[in-house]
């Protein structure tokens, strides 16, 4: 069936949302690993890493350092990366991007990058933690492809307030329009391994020319 002039006209006032699978890759991955200043920091922190809670400076990661003697980080990878744990690594230019616009909550901590002794500096500049802390009640999954509730192993059927869980390169996530209201780079609290950019935040690293192989973005169904 044709779509009617007002049905074209209301897609089209639609705004574009774009997310990345970078969390839930495992091709993105180098060899360095965090140190905080406390054993004790550790697993609270990674806990809150993965479901988009806020922390304080001072319990993030202080440096991250090579896992071997010698790390390369991946020229493809070079702007955007997970190290051990599963956090998110971005470089200075795309730092650089997403300073300009909203990020709420999102922090990012700066990590100088040290050799496998922990404190000889390495060739590469400091990084970033990406820390995505900022949630939006964006994720519609009865309009998604590929996604599925988690249960434990005891379990015959998901609670109903289950996290969701995508399939890996083949999800096609649905979101809600408003969800981009005043914020450029948002999760949401009950999708794992999923985060959201605005299209003026992708626009601009395309015009930065920053690789978005690593984020591999892909572009989200937009509800009204």
């Amino acid at each position: 069936m044709a779509e009617s002039g007002a049905g074209r006209e209301k897609t089209a006032d639609l705004p574009k949302i774009w997310y990345s699978r970078i969390l839930q890759s495992t091709d993105v991955s180098v060899d360095l690993k965090n140190h905080f200043s406390s054993k004790e920091d550790v697993l609270p922190y990674i806990r809150k890493f993965r479901l988009f809670e806020p922390v304080p400076l001072e319990k993030s990661p202080k440096s991250i350092y090579y896992a071997k003697s010698r790390v390369r980080i991946p020229d493809r990878y070079r702007h955007a990366f997970k190290i051990w744990n599963g956090l998110l690594v971005i470089s200075p230019k795309l730092r650089d991007v997403l300073i300009q616009f909203h990020l709420g909550k999102t922090a990012l901590f700066e990590v100088p990058i040290l050799q496998a002794d922990g404190e000889t500096p390495s060739d590469y500049p400091p990084h970033y933690i990406l820390h995505v802390a900022e949630t939006r009640d964006c994720f519609v999954p009865e309009a998604s492809e590929n996604v599925r509730q988690m249960m434990r192993h005891d379990e015959t059927e998901p609670k109903p307030d289950a996290p969701w869980v995508s399939d890996a390169r083949t999800d096609q996530l649905a979101v809600r329009a408003s969800a981009r209201v005043g914020i450029d780079l948002w999760a949401h609290a009950k999708l794992r391994e999923r985060i959201f950019f605005s299209d003026r935040l992708k626009q601009a690293i395309d015009a930065a020319k920053v690789s978005r192989k690593g984020l591999e973005l892909v572009a989200a169904r937009v509800l009204p």
